[in-house]
């Protein structure tokens, strides 16, 4: 499951709850319930089986309480945590990444279960529920993804096409002891992310009859798991899947497990509304948090190629003083000073090997930094070696210390806000806990 964890456990939460009593068939036990919707053994045992791949330890009231808390929330979130993110043109859709997850959950839970029901089929494969693959001509294929030959960087079909593509079927199967289905183009391209639509485009014929086989696979595992386990379980373990995403997005949206940078709509927002007077009482008790470097005294060695430069290195190495060397080798003005840049100041502007002087810990000569000269200039190279720092705090009203100390505050109030979603979600439902933890 996508969720992550970010709250307590909430067992405190099921203390309390009471244990729902009777037997339940086989294939449909249920683990607990919320407000009388369950949740299914079956959900729990596949979770807690692939999370223990990774963390054998992990106890199975974990991951329920877990699945409870991400339900929870869930319910909540509501129209507050968009299911699409920054970048999701280039994904895929979010029903089609939960079947896959889905899917893929069931295969590494139970692979060999599945392998074996494969194996079970005329000929051991898959391909024995392929009815019929019928022919798409290429005026067809025109039709719904324009003439070949032409540059493409994106495929959107319009709502023409799609409906064409929706009467193209790719491939006809029948699953073991099912109806007679068919897999169309437009199923194909809806599963597509951009750039299996552009391969879609390209190629339509090969990759929609590649793809319509991975859909009809995808769909004997489910086949297999409602026969075994009961539609109404895997319907529950796709929800447990889908319910992950909403709280990861809701996450995202106040914050959760963002750097100060990473940006959402409420975070944008909140940053927006912090006042000066919210920013100095955080900047005073937090002013540990804008540390800077104010000051560094240094030295630099200036030479004409990288081969001087490496031959300076290596004298450093061998234990020749710094000084000795800027005044032996260097071709800076300094040199007779023993390259002294004196002190520097964090204030104001600075020159690149100013620049570089700020970026250097104390005491350690730095690599060879070819100089950035313009294309006419002849290039030359820097040592450079800071022997003392002054260390300090950005100034108040410094952008520094805004910028960063509404992104925190922001960050800070999002959380809040999220917190308070949890315990109301924890005072206003009724659990029911199946079993003993």
């Amino acid at each position: 499951m996508a969720a992550r964890h970010f709250v307590a456990a909430v067992a405190a939460v099921l203390a309390g709850a009471s244990a729902v009593a009777g037997p339940t068939a086989p294939g449909a036990a249920i683990a607990a319930r919320i407000d009388g919707e369950p949740v299914y053994a079956f959900t729990l045992d596949a979770l807690w089986q692939q999370r223990r791949a990774a963390k054998p330890s992990l106890e199975r009231r974990a991951v329920l309480d877990d699945i409870i808390q991400v339900r929870l929330l869930a319910a909540r979130a509501g129209n507050a945590a968009p299911k699409e993110q920054p970048g999701a043109t280039v994904a895929f859709a979010p029903e089609v990444m939960v079947e896959e997850r889905l899917v893929a959950t069931l295969r590494e839970v139970y692979g060999k279960d599945i392998d074996t029901a494969v194996k079970a089929q005329p000929g051991a494969t898959l391909e024995s529920l392929v009815i019929a693959q019928p022919p798409m001509s290429q005026p067809q294929l025109d039709a719904i993804f324009g003439r070949q030959g032409r540059l493409k960087l994106e495929i959107a079909l319009t709502a023409e096409q799609q409906s064409l593509a929706g009467k193209a079927d790719v491939l006809r199967y029948r699953l073991p002891g099912g109806e007679p289905a068919s897999v169309t183009l437009y199923d194909v391209y809806h599963r597509q992310n951009v750039q299996g639509r552009l391969a879609l485009s390209q190629q339509p014929a090969s990759v929609a009859a590649q793809q319509a086989r991975r859909i009809v696979a995808n769909a004997f595992v489910l086949h297999w798991a409602r026969q075994r386990f009961g539609a109404e379980a895997v319907a529950d373990l796709r929800k447990v899947i889908e319910d992950g995403d909403t709280v990861v997005a809701l996450q995202n949206l106040h914050g959760v497990g963002l750097d100060t940078d990473a940006g959402s709509p409420l975070l944008n927002r909140l940053s927006g509304e912090v006042s000066a007077q919210e920013i100095e009482g955080f900047y005073r008790e937090h002013k540990d948090l804008f540390a800077r470097v104010d000051r560094v005294r240094a030295r630099h060695i200036r030479v004409a190629d990288e081969a001087q430069a490496q031959r300076a290195v290596r004298a450093l190495q061998q234990g020749a003083g710094f000084a000795a060397t800027a005044r032996r080798m260097s071709r800076a003005g300094d040199a007779a000073k023993g390259g002294d840049l004196g002190w520097i100041s964090a204030d104001g502007s600075k020159d690149w090997l100013a620049s570089l002087a700020f970026s250097q810990p104390p005491g350690k000569p730095s690599a060879p930094v070819r100089a950035p000269v313009g294309p006419n200039e002849n290039a030359y190279w820097e040592i450079v070696l800071v022997e003392e720092q002054v260390h300090g705090a950005h100034p108040l009203q410094s952008e520094t210390v805004r910028y960063q100390a509404s992104r925190m505050i922001a960050l800070q109030k999002a959380r809040q806000q999220l917190s308070q979603m949890i315990e109301q979600s924890r005072r206003t439902v009724r659990i029911e806990i199946a079993e003993a933890p």
